[in-house]
């Protein structure tokens, strides 16, 4: 009898550091996700600027690797969401079936990293 009761106490106090555990890698790993935001731009021939809409952009990270691809909207804006913390490289893919232009950029432990308008060639 008092084997089963000692078995049982093991098995909850066990559950209760499983789920503890579980609880804090989850708000731990929502905790450090962020959002990427940023802006492209052109300039047409007479130098106005203007925005650049449906551009092609991912993110690139050696460990995570290439992202989905993200297209920049009618206001030249692209975001990309649940971002963990790292070094990546910022690919624009301006012109199809080249490479991409690349910008190295830091995500930090925020909730979220604004990265300054990038004006395209």
């Amino acid at each position: 009898m008092k084997s089963t009761q000692l078995r049982q106490k093991l098995r909850t106090q066990v559950f209760k550091i499983l789920l503890i555990s579980l609880i804090t890698f989850v708000a731990t790993a929502s905790a450090y996700a962020a959002t990427i935001r940023g802006r492209l731009d052109r300039r047409d021939l007479y130098g106005k600027i203007y925005v650049a809409a449906y551009v092609g952009v991912t993110l690139y990270n050696a460990q995570l690797g290439r992202s989905s691809i993200a297209y920049t909207g009618n206001d030249g804006m692209y975001y990309f969401y649940n971002v963990p913390p790292g070094i990546y490289n910022l690919e624009l893919w301006i012109y199809p079936g080249r490479q991409p232009l690349v910008y190295r950029i830091q995500v930090d432990n925020k909730s979220s990293t604004d990265i300054a308008p990038i004006l395209l060639p």
